[in-house]
C-alpha cells in the first residue's frame, strides 16, 4: 500500500465521521434522515437508489462548451445557477471513482500524487478561478474518501455472507482492491474506525437541507434580503435545520429546539 514520506497515516472512515458541506454524489453529509411519512401506520418502504452517476455528457465537454462557475468569497461554488453548481459537484463525484484520477491505494488523500492532473481536467470542462481549486481538490478528496467507505462497507457485507468478492472487482482494480483489503485488516485501521464510529453516534443535530451546502444557503440567504447583507449565522443554523412536519425523523429535535 502507498503511504507518504512520513509513515502511514490513518485514513477516517467516511460513514462514520462529519464531513463538511459540499454537494458530491457520494459523500455522506452532516444531515437529518427522513424516514417515512408522520402519522402513516404503513412500514417505510426501502427506496430504491439509481447508481453512480456518470456525468458522461460532461466528461465530452470541448473548451468551447465548458461552463463558467462564479464562487463566493471563500472560494465555494455559487453560481451562476444552483443547477450549474450540482453539476459541478457530481461531475467531481465521478472523478473520485476514477482510479486513474484518485487511485484508491493510498493511506491517505494527500498521498495521492494527481491532484494537479485532477485540477487541470476540471478546468477542461468548467471555467472556475484560480481560488476555487482547494474548494475542487476538497470536494474530490471527501468523495473518495466516501466511495472508499461504500466499498468498504460491501467488502464486509461480502464477508459477512461468506459469498465472493465479483462485484467488487468490478469495481476496482485488483491490486487496488487486495491493498484496501490489507489496509482495513490492519489493527490501527480496525481501531480508528471504531473511534470515528462511537463519535458518529453522539452527532444528534444534523441539518436538514439534503445534499444543499451552506455555501449555496447562504447565498439563497443573502439575495432574499432587501438590503443584500450576509446572513447571521444564528439564521443560517436555524433555516438549515427546518423540518417537515409530515415527515418523522432519526434523531430528536430537542436539542436543535434548544440551541435555536
Amino acid at each position: 500500500m502507498s503511504i507518504n514520506a512520513s509513515g502511514m497515516v490513518l485514513e477516517r472512515e467516511a460513514e462514520n465521521e462529519v464531513q463538511p458541506m459540499i454537494e458530491t454524489d457520494n459523500v455522506a453529509h452532516e444531515r437529518e434522515s427522513e424516514t417515512m411519512i408522520e402519522g402513516s401506520s404503513e412500514a417505510p418502504k426501502i427506496k430504491k437508489h439509481r447508481g453512480p452517476t456518470k456525468k458522461t455528457d460532461i466528461h465530452a465537454r470541448t473548451l468551447e462548451e465548458r461552463t463558467p462557475i462564479i464562487l463566493n468569497c471563500y472560494g465555494q461554488p455559487i453560481g451562476p445557477t444552483p443547477k450549474d453548481v450540482k453539476e459541478l459537484s457530481r461531475f467531481l463525484g465521478t472523478i473520485a471513482r476514477t482510479t486513474e484520477f484518485a487511485p484508491l491505494n493510498y493511506v491517505d488523500w494527500p498521498s495521492v500524487p494527481t491532484h494537479d492532473q485532477i485540477w487541470e481536467y476540471v478546468l477542461e470542462k468548467f471555467m472556475i478561478p484560480p481560488e476555487g481549486k482547494s474548494w475542487v481538490l476538497e470536494t474530490v478528496n471527501l468523495s473518495w474518501r466516501g466511495y472508499k467507505s461504500k466499498l468498504k462497507k460491501m467488502y464486509l457485507e461480502a464477508v459477512e455472507k461468506g459469498s465472493n468478492l465479483d462485484e467488487l472487482y468490478e469495481l476496482v482494480p485488483e491490486d487496488e482492491l487486495k491493498d484496501l483489503i490489507s489496509y482495513w485488516n490492519t489493527s490501527p485501521a480496525k481501531e480508528q474506525s471504531k473511534k470515528n464510529k462511537r463519535n458518529r453516534e453522539k452527532l444528534d443535530d444534523m441539518h436538514t437541507m439534503g445534499p444543499s451546502s451552506y455555501a449555496a444557503l447562504r447565498h439563497k440567504l443573502k439575495q432574499e434580503d432587501l438590503n443584500k447583507q450576509e446572513p447571521s449565522k444564528a439564521k443560517v443554523y436555524r433555516e438549515s435545520r427546518i423540518r417537515n412536519p409530515k415527515k418523522t425523523y432519526k434523531t430528536s429535535y430537542g436539542n436543535t429546539k434548544a440551541n435555536m
